[in-house]
């Protein structure tokens, strides 16, 4: 298994850069791993959209204050899909950086240490930064109601959290600002890094 990790806010292009990296590298893009265990199970109500059934677990999840909780079910997701995938090559739109940078704390470090005990790293992680101002033209753009407005003005938090979390666990990492490149500038740069 090979493991390519894009890790960012909301708006910073993650998943048109995985759509594309996937489709060059001929990696498997893998979005939200819970959602294939709810559909696998049958939990996905007929008619709802494919992540619909996970969105809503998602938001519940992420409205628990207890931090344990919320680091625990993101990596047992990371668990799972690494089983699940075991015979691929991945791409993945979120991984335990992200996990790390929204739920992590000094009180559950042991949660992310279990999980790359049991899973390991992946070869790369990217952390597509862009600045809050940009973010949140790029989120209007898509939708100007976009209820993640909330949270784009903790964005150099996060993004400062995502980095310590992979120098502190010696992560091999890239950060690429997407403010102004092309998706392709950017699937270039990652290939670049992959290549060294």
């Amino acid at each position: 298994m090979k493991h390519i990790s894009i890790e960012g806010m909301d708006g910073a292009g993650k998943t048109s850069v995985c759509r594309k990296l996937s489709e060059k590298l001929g990696y498997e893009f893998v979005e939200k791993p819970f959602h294939y265990l709810l559909d696998e199970a049958g939990i996905t109500a007929e008619g709802e959209g494919q992540f619909e059934t996970y969105r809503k677990l998602a938001a519940t999840v992420n409205k628990n204050p207890n931090r344990n909780f919320t680091s625990m079910f993101y990596a047992l997701g990371s668990i799972y899909m690494y089983e699940r995938f075991k015979d691929s090559c991945i791409i993945t739109d979120r991984h335990l950086a992200s996990n790390y940078a929204w739920s992590g704390s000094d009180y559950n470090n042991d949660v992310y240490d279990l999980a790359i005990s049991k899973i390991g790293k992946p070869e790369l992680t990217v952390i597509l930064y862009a600045p809050q101002k940009v973010i949140e033209e790029r989120m209007r753009k898509r939708n100007i109601n976009d209820p993640n407005l909330a949270i784009a003005g903790k964005s150099e938090e996060i993004y400062s959290r995502m980095i310590n979390f992979c120098e502190a666990r010696a992560f091999d990492y890239l950060v690429i600002d997407s403010t102004d490149k092309t998706i392709d500038e950017i699937v270039n740069l990652i290939e670049k890094k992959m290549e060294a």
